[in-house]
């Protein structure tokens, strides 16, 4: 699929057909092969294998034969409700800068990116691509940094579990998603840090960059500082959590074993008692018709004497 845009009166606004190429804006997503192709071979740059890096970004500045230059970049966008699996949890984000053209493209369709460019009011029309650029980095910046406050929620919902049912293995699996969160986060997050180091030293040579650009830019600096502060913080509570459930669970199996040899040696009181009647020699009781309640009962009273014992000692 492809959405396009024009600038109408400082107003990014949705066109409904026409050849994509004579507008300002473009998105691009889903299996769009014949456009991904014509891409290709109009700019010479191969969308496909950026599309496909999703565990690295790509920051590149393309001269072409025809004089034209423009900065082809993509960042990394967590996704950490898509499932588990570290596959599937990070979706690149291509965008070809232009002089006076933007275009946007995605495996998927990601949803911010099409609301954002609808109706997206504009400061200063004849910077738009700057502005447009910023502005969906920005707001990505501002989704992975809500995910990671979520992380908290599931973390806290973490430790609820340990403190009613302990380290039983659902909490394990979810202990283990967290970790393999934390793992997509650090990488992204470091790995984006590099687009905007190269927005901001090679933004100027495709359209001019403004004082409030700038700005922006130092306030994509302090979220990515924000958040790598965050995951670190994050990080260290998780696997602090960790030696505590490995801690917790060792715990649980002593004590487990404690009862079980304490049961041990309560149980072999009256089997002590029921040897020692059952040899083949003269024993108390052994003509009696109450003998063997005599002897339940003696077992019995001597099971709950050590019992008593083992408690006043302190063992049970």
């Amino acid at each position: 699929m492809i959405r396009s845009f024009e600038i109408k009166q400082d107003l990014l606004t949705p066109v409904p057909d026409g050849d994509y190429r004579t507008y300002d804006v473009n998105y691009v997503y889903g299996n769009n092969a014949k456009i991904i192709s014509d891409l290709k071979n109009q700019y010479d740059f191969d969308l496909d294998e950026v599309l496909a890096r999703d565990d690295e970004v790509v920051c590149d500045y393309v001269f072409q034969s025809s004089g034209k230059k423009f900065l082809a970049i993509s960042f990394l966008l967590p996704e950490l409700n898509k499932g588990l699996h570290l596959d599937n949890l990070v979706t690149p984000i291509a965008l070809l800068i232009f002089k006076g053209k933007l275009i946007i493209v995605t495996a998927h369709r990601i949803a911010f990116i099409s609301q954002l460019l609808t109706q997206f009011q504009l400061q200063d029309s004849s910077n738009f691509v700057v502005e447009v650029t910023l502005k969906i980095l920005k707001t990505s910046f501002e989704l992975m940094t809500n995910d990671l406050r979520q992380l908290k929620d599931k973390i806290d919902g973490l430790e609820t579990s340990i403190s009613e049912s302990g380290p039983v293995k659902p909490v394990f699996g979810e202990l283990l998603t967290l970790q393999k969160y934390m793992i997509t986060l650090s990488s992204t997050y470091d790995a984006n840090k590099k687009i905007v180091d190269f927005l901001d030293k090679h933004f100027s040579d495709i359209e001019s960059f403004n004082r409030e650009n700038e700005k922006i830019i130092m306030k994509l600096y302090d979220k990515i500082d924000t958040m790598n502060r965050i995951l670190k913080l994050y990080g260290a509570y998780l696997d602090n959590f960790e030696t505590m459930i490995n801690n917790m669970s060792s715990f649980q199996l002593n004590s487990i074993m404690k009862v079980l040899t304490e049961i041990s040696i309560v149980l072999t009181i009256p089997t002590m008692v029921y040897g020692l009647w059952g040899i083949n020699v003269p024993v108390p009781f052994a003509k009696s018709d109450a003998g063997i309640l005599a002897v339940v009962i003696i077992s019995f009273i001597l099971s709950v004497v050590v019992w008593l014992w083992l408690r006043r000692r302190k063992y049970l």
